[in-house]
């Protein structure tokens, strides 16, 4: 999820702003008629656990406090402030950090490349697109750098493209050959709270619009595949499964939060109407949100939680674990589990 941040300035932006303008007219024609007189969306679902879930194997942890987090091959990226910490976690039992980068500017949201797991995006604020390479991850260093509109506090990966999500303008679709290049961008009327791709599309999860599908099949003329609006209710964040966990194109499912109603699934299978199919209560307040193919991983009041999806409408509950510590940040790896608390990131064995 996007951290909170005060909406920058609108510029003005001409026959740019115009652009938008009927991008947003046409989502508003798009969206999933899924609210109900209330604002609510209407579901068909709900989770559910069959007794006690088993625990899920705790298996390390890594002494570093974490806004955000990456994994990619046996590293895991802890960001916090303006640095990055690297770890060694082939051996959870005992994890080793060896190396770690300072950045000018906080680090806003992390995205490995997934090719052969040595890069890793940044969504760097106001200093814009990093690519930090970790092919020597006891020196890491800065292999591109790209200016971006605004302030870059998301970043996406579906294939050879990164997409920026900006603190107020939409999101920058960037080309990651050897010099990282802009080759598109979308502008809305809203503002991005957070970016999620998968196959040819980019989700947002924008305010006040709701979500919003893009596809990105020609990157220099991204287009407005489809939506779905929760009336008053804002969303906040959108999560699809890692890519390196699916093969089949894109996802059927995402998940997705918002205000008051809190985490849902959603069917995404035919991204012009995505709905919601069922409503997914963490343990306590919602603090972070992973997808791993069909599973979705809950972190809530200390409690990380893991759901199958193979029936969107019925979540069921198939682990659960206490953390040691209030939750926040949640990633997973295709070993791993790894859930941020405000001492130090806790490691799992993915079911």
């Amino acid at each position: 999820m996007l951290p909170r941040t005060n909406p920058a300035p609108r510029p003005r932006r001409g026959r740019v702003a115009r652009r938008g303008r009927a991008v947003g007219r046409r989502v508003a024609g798009l969206v999933m008629a899924a609210a109900v007189a209330a604002g609510q969306a209407t579901v068909t679902g709900q989770a559910t656990a069959a007794g006690q879930a088993p625990p899920l194997e705790r298996v390390g942890a890594v002494p570093v406090a974490a806004g955000v987090l990456a994994a990619t091959g046996h590293l895991l990226i802890a960001g916090a402030g303006t640095g990055v910490d690297v770890f060694d976690v082939s051996r959870p039992e005992a994890v080793t950090r060896v190396g770690r980068y300072d950045f000018e500017q906080p680090v806003l949201d992390l995205v490995p490349d997934g090719s052969d797991g040595r890069i890793v995006y940044v969504a760097n604020s106001h200093d814009g697109l990093r690519r930090l390479d970790l092919a020597d991850p006891a020196a890491p260093v800065v292999s591109g750098t790209l200016a971006t509109r605004g302030q870059a506090v998301g970043v996406a990966r579906s294939g050879r493209h990164v997409f920026v999500g900006d603190n107020s303008l939409g999101f920058d679709v960037v080309d990651t050959g050897d010099a990282l290049r802009r080759v598109g961008e979308y502008l809305g009327d809203g503002f991005p709270r957070d970016i999620a791709a998968a196959g040819s599309l980019v989700f947002l999860a924008d305010q006040p619009a709701g979500l919003v599908v893009v596809d990105v099949t020609d990157p220099a003329a991204p287009t407005v595949a489809g939506g779905l609006s929760l009336g008053r209710e804002p969303v906040t964040g959108i999560f699809v499964p890692a890519a390196r966990s699916w093969d089949a194109g894109q996802p059927p499912v995402a998940a997705l939060v918002s205000g008051t109603a809190g985490l849902q699934v959603v069917d995404v299978s035919n991204p012009v109407a995505p709905t919601v199919t069922a409503p997914v209560a963490p343990a306590g307040r919602f603090a972070g949100v992973a997808m791993w193919a069909d599973r979705l991983f809950v972190a809530g009041a200390g409690v990380l939680r893991v759901f199958d999806l193979t029936d969107p409408g019925r979540p069921a509950l198939v682990a659960e674990s206490g953390l040691g510590g209030e939750a926040g940040a949640v990633v997973v790896g295709e070993a791993f589990v790894f859930v941020a608390t405000p001492q130090e990131v806790v490691i799992f064995r993915n079911p």
